[in-house]
């Protein structure tokens, strides 16, 4: 019995402290890294985020590679897009430097529960047929995800739904609504053709992905709605913009948009609300006579 003792304690002397270094070693780098990832983030000289882009983008990919790292939340990166699908078979983190007032720049890396890493490469601005394409991870679309959806589908596939935001200068932003997928060869794409429109004709048209572009001074909802099993997404009209120098762009008029899940596919839907506002949205309300409301609103 002594014995046994003896070889139980020994081995939790052993087991122990190498589990505890990896995790110490870990909580070490990413305290490093969280400084850099804050200067990129919020230094208010640009050759100061970019230099500290240049540090995270770099220690980031190491640290990722070690032993462990696939468990490791890295709560300390406040400023990076963390998400995590349904099945946990991969991570995708995703953040923006702005280099300059119209200069956003993007980045991206996957890891796969496997311990692969992936890393992604933003060429949306080079990107032809957005709607109609699979990209390789070497010509992703970049953007910082905010939301993702585990799709299964029959014969054990899976993909998953991104939903991410661009800026793409001082004036417009992006949010786009892009499928993920895993070839058998573990390879990534971006793309699927899901999304699903009868159009005036009478055809059905099928896109690879959901792009809404619109005025960066308003506020767009481009999301999953689960109470309706619906994709839902503020209906965009064009006007000419508020901000200087910015001419014509997009803002909500008050009414939503959908993609319901049938399937393989979501449906377009058209009108889910119809309270159409009379003028664009403006930064506060105002309060007039016309429509007899006071300071409280009553």
């Amino acid at each position: 019995m002594k014995l046994v003792v003896f070889f139980v304690l020994a081995f939790s002397i052993l087991f122990v402290p190498v589990e505890v270094c990896t995790q110490t070693s870990l909580a070490e780098k990413e305290l490093a890294l969280s400084y850099y990832c804050d200067v990129m983030s919020n230094a208010s000289e640009p050759r100061h985020r970019l230099k500290a882009m240049e540090e995270f983008n770099t220690q980031f990919v190491s640290i990722l590679a070690e032993p462990g790292a696939y468990d490791y939340p890295f709560d300390s990166l406040k400023w990076i897009s963390k998400l995590v699908p349904d099945d946990k078979q991969c991570r995708i983190f995703t953040w923006e430097v702005n280099a300059s007032p119209d200069d956003f720049r993007y980045f991206g890396l996957i890891q796969t529960r496997e311990g692969k890493i992936i890393p992604l490469t933003d060429k949306f601005r080079d990107a032809e047929d957005l709607s109609g394409s699979e990209f390789p991870a070497e010509q992703w679309l970049g953007s910082v995800y905010y939301n993702i959806l585990t799709i299964k589908e029959k014969k054990n596939k899976t993909y998953y739904v991104l939903f991410g935001m661009r800026r793409e200068n001082r004036f417009e932003n992006t949010k786009l609504v892009d499928p993920l997928f895993f070839t058998s060869e573990g390879e990534v794409f971006f793309g699927k053709p899901v999304f699903r429109k009868k159009e005036a004709d009478g055809q059905t048209t099928a896109s690879h992905r959901l792009l809404f572009r619109y005025s960066s001074d308003s506020k767009v909802t481009v999301n999953y709605n689960p109470g309706m099993n619906m994709i839902m997404a503020d209906h965009l009209i064009a006007r000419m913009g508020r901000l200087p120098g910015q001419g014509q762009s997009f803002v909500p008029d008050g009414s939503y948009i959908g993609f319901e899940r049938e399937e393989s596919f979501w449906n377009y839907i058209d009108k889910i609300a119809t309270d159409i506002m009379e003028t664009a949205p403006r930064p506060k309300p105002v309060l007039d006579e016309r429509k007899g409301k006071k300071i409280f609103g009553n």
